[in-house]
Parts: C-alpha cells; structure tokens; sequence
C-alpha cells in the first residue's frame, strides 16, 4: 500500500492538468506486484470508451475481459486519477482535456475519480 503521502502527491500532480499529457505508466502496483493496469497506443478502431459530461463519467461503470483495452476521453474540464477511496492501480492518470488508453492486466475492479469535481467511475476485469 502506497504511504498516504505518497498517494496524496501523486493525486496532487495529477490534479495540476492542462499539459494535455496522457496517461502515466506504473512500475508497480501498491502491494509491490507488477501493475494490473498500464498504458498503451490507443490502437485503431472501435473500443470500450469512458467520456465525460458536466458530472459524470460517461459510462460511470464498463465491465471488460482481462487484456482489454480501454480508451478515455476527457473533456478540459475532467481528469482521471486513481480513487483514493479504495485500493486501485496508480497507473490510472488521464490529465484535463487528454485522451488515453489502458491495457488491464487482471481481474478486479478499478475506481477512479476526477479531482476537480469528486465525480467517481470504474472499470470491472473479468
């Protein structure tokens, strides 16, 4: 588990936003394991996508296979980080206005919220 220190300066950097960077690669996951979630090169095509509206995250919830790829697009005025509510992977960073794509590694359910507006949504592996 990540010191709450260090969840709170990874939270802190992220809510920065407007470098219009994408998504940021973990090296491992809080229990020492190799991250269950990493960035990839959205590839072409149709794909599981989250978007944003003015509060919510659009869908809240997407449920995909283990090594499914999912595509965020967010607006300028959201962001993606880890919810710091429950134990997630840190490799869920999307900054305000980015778009990005993540590969999930293994089953479980991955919470992540936007800083600016506490809005929450997940993403359930099978």
């Amino acid at each position: 588990m990540l010191p709450r220190t260090a969840l709170a300066a990874l939270i802190s950097l992220a809510a920065c936003g407007g470098s219009g960077s994408v998504g940021i690669d973990a090296a491992a996951s809080r229990d020492g394991s190799s991250s269950a979630v990493r960035a990839v090169t959205c590839p072409p095509g149709e794909m599981p996508t989250i978007t944003t509206s003015e509060v919510a995250y659009v869908p809240p919830s997407l449920g995909i296979s283990v090594g499914g790829i999912v595509k965020f697009v967010m607006s300028p005025a959201h962001n993606t980080t880890p919810d710091p509510s429950e134990p997630n992977d840190p490799a869920l960073l999307v900054d305000f206005g980015a778009t990005a794509c993540f590969e999930f590694d293994k089953a479980g359910t991955y919470g992540f919220w936007c800083t600016s507006h506490h809005i929450r949504g997940q993403i359930v592996v099978r």
